[in-house]
């Protein structure tokens, strides 16, 4: 089996929790050459804590 189907076929079986992590690894490594933020390749896994409603009631009075 083709490397790519292997991953394929393993992505298939990720939840989707985890999916957001996936994208910014593989955006990571595509951009990996290239002169990019680092930061925001985090940004879609550290979204799911920073949306929630514990998080606004922690800054609120910021």
């Amino acid at each position: 089996m083709e490397t790519k189907q292997i991953i394929t076929n393993l992505i298939s079986q990720v939840p989707e929790s985890k999916l957001d992590t996936i994208l910014a690894f593989v955006k990571f490594i595509l951009l990996e050459e290239e002169n990019v933020n680092n930061s925001l390749l985090s940004e879609p896994s550290l979204a799911k804590d920073w949306m929630s409603k514990e998080e606004d009631t922690a800054w609120q009075n910021l």
